[in-house]
């Protein structure tokens, strides 16, 4: 008597999917730097062979998740312009909230060609909306368009759960507001001023973490050694230790230094403010003008603060909620009706949307725009879903 034939074992039809779905959330919650082919591997149930018949290796992984994501988009936004384009790309937010994160803090990780490419597709998604929103002036129609993008990829840079029947049409309202709402004529300042040849401080420990934080901004905080950072200033190898014993060391007081910047401003708005409304414009306004005024610091904040260790990570994340707190506080109080979920949603849309603008470099150098972002972010903030 012959036994039975063993059942034959078949590639799910959806495994790279799986894959990337598998490695996004993990090099999202993890960092790309922590987060092994292997471990990936283990994520779908299968062997780390199989994983390499799908891709070489994690540089690769990294491309992939991008693609997938950046592919569904624009599939999206070539659609009739009869769709409700804002609430697609919210849905596809909230479906796969990854992308904007691994886009900001991951890509200096792929090769420049690689990099190129997609900066390249995303400007061409942004002329898209900007060709659908009623809007005649192309600048203004531009500067729309990464407003609303920011918003609906918002969700990118937080963890915060609402229930998706009021987080998608809350997004999508956000959204809608930027691309109508009145904005300053485009005269005055830009975000982005020339800068001159400044004087360096005659503290060491000043020219170490003046350059950690331009260099960490630029380029990552993997990328760079206390070598680099120590060449930057002017300070011979050894001597960098003399004030700071670690890489991590420095990351710390890097951040902490933007850190209770950014607290400084909400008390300053807190005590010239007349009641909460003018609270929420001066604190739109005041951190407008330190991301304008501290790109690099504002990109470590953003997106460094996971290399930092386990407790001094933990301390500063939750220095970052509460001050996310104050500004959902202050917006619950000048809108009575909103409930404080909602609001947070809202608060986190603005600040996604001052983060990412201020650093689209042919945006940053439009005359006016830092007037024109805040008062962009104030309409997200008076959004209703």
């Amino acid at each position: 008597m012959t036994s039975p034939a063993a059942p034959v074992r078949r590639r799910p039809r959806d495994r790279r999917r799986q894959i990337l779905a598998a490695a996004a959330a993990r090099f999202w919650s993890l960092g790309y730097h922590q987060v092994g082919m292997a471990d990936v591997a283990t994520a779908v149930g299968i062997a780390p062979s199989a994983l390499y018949r799908h891709v070489r290796g994690k540089e690769e992984l990294l491309l992939a998740i991008l693609d997938e994501h950046l592919t569904r988009i624009e599939r999206l936004v070539a659609e009739p312009a009869g769709a409700d384009l804002v609430d697609g790309l919210a849905a596809l937010t909230l479906e796969r909230r990854e992308f904007g994160l691994l886009w900001e803090r991951e890509s200096g990780h792929l090769p420049e060609e690689a990099r190129r490419a997609i900066r390249h597709r995303l400007r061409a998604v942004a002329g898209v909306v900007a060709a659908r929103c009623a809007e005649p002036d192309p600048a203004t129609a531009d500067l729309r368009a990464w407003a609303a993008l920011a918003v609906v990829d918002s969700p990118s840079h937080h963890r915060y759960e609402l229930d998706d029947a009021r987080f998608r049409p809350l997004l999508a309202g956000a959204a809608r507001a930027v691309l109508a709402t009145p904005l300053p004529s485009a005269t005055g300042p830009s975000a982005d001023p020339a800068r001159p040849a400044v004087l360096a401080p005659a503290s060491r420990r000043e020219a170490l973490l003046a350059a950690a934080t331009r260099l960490f901004g630029e380029r990552g905080y993997p990328a760079v050694g206390l070598g680099d950072i120590g060449a930057a200033a002017g300070i011979a190898g050894p001597s960098v230790y003399r004030h700071f014993t670690t890489k991590p060391d420095l990351l710390l007081h890097t951040l902490h230094r933007g850190n209770e910047a950014l607290w400084l401003g909400l008390h300053h708005a807190l005590g010239r403010a007349r009641d909460a409304p003018d609270a929420v414009a001066r604190l739109a306004a005041d951190y407008m003008a330190f991301v304008a005024d501290n790109p690099e610091i504002v990109s470590v904040l953003v997106s460094q603060v996971i290399h930092l260790p386990a407790p001094s990570r933990d301390e500063l994340r939750r220095s970052q909620r509460d001050y996310v707190a104050e500004w959902v506080a202050l917006l619950t109080s000048a809108r009575p009706g909103l409930p404080a979920p909602e609001a947070r949603v809202l608060v986190h849309a603005a600040l996604a949307l001052i983060n990412g603008l201020t650093r689209v470099p042919h945006l940053a150098v439009q005359p006016g725009v830092r007037a024109r972002i805040a008062a962009l972010a104030e309409a997200v903030l008076a959004a209703e879903g």
